[in-house]
């Protein structure tokens, strides 16, 4: 093998000897092309490591500086024990890896990026991804990862048996597709050396066995419940395509998924618009949501995650749970109903508790996707990897979380309000308007930007988009604040009782927000407290808006009329000291409705009825001082009066 003399030469003076002969790169190592060079044991880089020739490492291979992207090269790890890449700089890139071990194989830390500009083989030996650790490659085309080895690594699900997480495998293992029996293990005494799971036809499963009976893929050229497509341990699973799988039962169950590394271009077509599909993030590394969705916005422009919401039984009766959704502008959290557990199943308990999807789809996640657009084909391509950690707040698998975290999903330019409803059964449902500079949302329907609801339930709250009354959007975008826009929201009541809006939260902004009652012409101050309309069950779609700015009207009865009340062309309304409300009409007018209502949006008297020739209509008024609403409904339409009861 060719050697350069002169590399030698200088790495003479930017390297040193240690005890045991490590090696340290102080300054600059560059091993050019056409050049071979053999580390026997551990290498430490300080400064900056370039690669573009081949590097053979017999023992660690410890980054506390810089490796540039190379343009060439191949890094060996040729150990007889298993060998490590960690250090305190947690990115390493080559541009191709090459195990051919005779131990185990090579271990990749907790929380490391390791970026690999072409292919991965792995010739003898395997690539353990620790923890948190993820395998990046950036080529474009097709996979082109070889050999015998396996990569493996870890991803926790649901514990509930009764509980469903959507899947996709991140690796390969026969055909270049995955099967359960072959790629799925649970973590042993050996990371090395995972034991495969078990398999039972039975409802339940138990610690490390799985029940084949909830295994499902859904078929994209159908829709509705009859899409979902039984599938046993040994179904071959496409990359790129999801699966179902209940939780073992166990409280700390790890799944190990082992094979050859997904890579490159993978392809998922539909056979018309429409269309709803299982899919899931093919690769050993994160997935930008982003770029996902910008690329293929010609075929969808929504992700939808399932959140199992604590389902106590098999029965698909009792199933709980609900769709959290993610777009371009951000995401929002699962509809869920309130728990007594003392620990968080998928999305249940405490608000604070519960994470929205965020741009960063984690390793081995699924989720739904509709067919809006006219495209037919779903492209996964290495320029949707990003490396981001579920440690944070970046990057989360849907499962059982137990630690708080915030409810931040964006980057800092985008400012985001989440509006929360809760109806009667406190069943919570997050909706979430988002603002996003240098964009092309506006205030109309804006592909990618705004999103529609999963799953609406009897009661809901909704935006409502271009006066399309047909469609319920649980996400809008649009580009920068203006405190002067009005976002029309939907309301349907079915169940008597309370319904509160609130505010759940908000990021990157700090105005007010305020619900706007159009039809009593008053607002409430959602950032001093929640909203609680009472009204009869109906479906208000032109009465409530979200809005920044108090634009109602200020104007007191007493200081326009003697009587206290108000007047316009055809009617006065004012309060009678005699305890009567007093509703004077002109030439004849038809009056048909009558709603009075207090300052927190109450209905607490309606006259209904048509009276004609009644041009003074005396309504008992019996209620305490303050300031009330009258909504009379006419042949010339609504008219909002405020009256004072002094």
């Amino acid at each position: 093998m060719k050697q350069n003399y002169l590399f030698f030469f200088v790495l003479f003076f930017l390297c040193k000897s240690l005890g045991f002969g490590q090696i340290v790169n102080k300054g600059t190592l560059k091993i050019l092309g056409s050049t071979d060079v053999y580390f026997g044991n551990e290498y430490t880089n300080d400064g900056s490591h370039n690669n573009d020739g081949n590097l053979y490492l017999k023992g660690n291979f410890v980054n506390n500086g810089t490796t540039e992207i190379p343009a060439s090269g191949t890094t060996h790890f040729t150990g007889s024990s298993i060998q490590e890449i960690k250090g305190s700089s947690n990115k390493v890139h080559f541009y191709n890896l090459v195990v051919n071990s005779t131990s185990s194989g090579v271990s990749v830390v907790n929380a490391f990026e390791l970026k690999v500009a072409n292919a991965v083989t792995l010739t003898n030996g395997d690539l353990r991804l620790v923890g948190e650790a993820q395998l990046l490659q950036t080529h474009p085309g097709t996979n082109a990862n070889t050999g015998t080895g396996k990569l493996l690594r870890d991803q926790q699900g649901i514990t509930s048996k009764f509980g469903y997480n959507y899947w996709s495998s991140p690796v390969t293992t026969t055909a270049g597709t995955f099967k359960l029996n072959e790629g799925l293990f649970y973590e042993a005494t050996d990371p090395f050396v995972p034991t495969p799971f078990g398999f039972t036809t039975g409802l339940d499963g138990a610690v490390n066995t799985i029940s084949e009976r909830w295994l499902y893929t859904y078929a994209p050229n159908t829709t509705g419940y009859a899409g979902w497509v039984k599938i046993y341990r040994n179904s071959p699973i496409k990359p790129g395509e999801g699966f179902t799988m209940k939780g073992t039962g166990a409280a700390n169950q790890n799944y190990v998924f082992k094979g050859l590394p997904n890579n490159g271009t993978y392809t998922i077509t539909l056979t018309a618009a429409g269309q709803s599909v299982l899919l899931g993030n093919p690769y050993p590394s994160a997935l930008d949501a982003d770029i996902f969705i910008t690329e293929n916005l010609d075929v969808f422009d929504v992700l939808y995650f399932w959140v199992d919401g604590g389902s106590p039984t098999h029965y698909l009766s009792d199933y709980l749970g609900g769709y959290a959704t993610l777009n371009l502008t951000t995401g929002t959290l699962a509809s869920a109903l309130p728990t007594t557990a003392s620990t968080l199943i998928g999305g249940i308990g405490n608000m604070d508790d519960r994470k929205p999807p965020t741009q960063y789809i984690a390793v081995a996640q699924g989720f739904f996707v509709r067919a809006t657009g006219a495209g037919t084909s779903i492209v996964f391509n290495n320029g949707q990897r990003k490396f981001m950690t579920e440690g944070g707040t970046d990057s989360y698998f849907y499962k059982s979380p137990n630690t708080k975290s915030e409810q931040k999903t964006n980057p800092e330019n985008k400012s985001i309000i989440r509006i929360g409803y809760e109806d009667p059964e406190k069943f919570h449902r997050q909706l979430a308007l988002g603002f996003v500079p240098n964009s092309p949302a506006n205030l109309n329907y804006n592909r990618g930007y705004d999103a529609l609801m999963s799953g609406p339930r009897e009661d809901e709250l909704f935006f409502i988009i271009e006066k399309d009354f047909t469609k319920k959007y649980v996400i809008q975008g649009v580009n920068a604040f203006n405190e002067n826009d009005e976002f029309d929201l939907g309301f349907i009541i079915k169940e008597e009782g309370e319904h509160t809006i609130m505010l759940d939260g908000v990021e990157n902004f700090t105005g007010k927000v305020y619900i706007k009652d159009m039809l009593a012409n008053i607002t409430y101050d959602l950032t001093k407290g929640s909203f609680n309309p009472n009204l009869p069950p109906g479906t208000y779609l032109d009465r409530f808006r979200l809005v920044f700015k108090d634009k109602t009207a200020t104007i007191v009865a007493e200081d326009l009329n003697p009587d206290f009340g108000i007047s316009v062309e055809k009617t006065t309304v004012y309060y009678h000291e005699n305890g009567s409300l007093i509703v004077r009409t002109k030439n004849d007018l038809q009056v048909n409705n009558i709603s009075i209502y207090n300052m927190l949006g109450q209905q607490i008297k309606q006259v209904n009825g048509n009276m004609i020739n009644k041009n003074v209509i005396a309504i008992p008024f019996h209620h305490p001082k303050g300031v009330y609403l009258v909504v009379v409904e006419s042949a010339l339409g609504k008219e909002t009066f405020k009256i004072i009861n002094k």
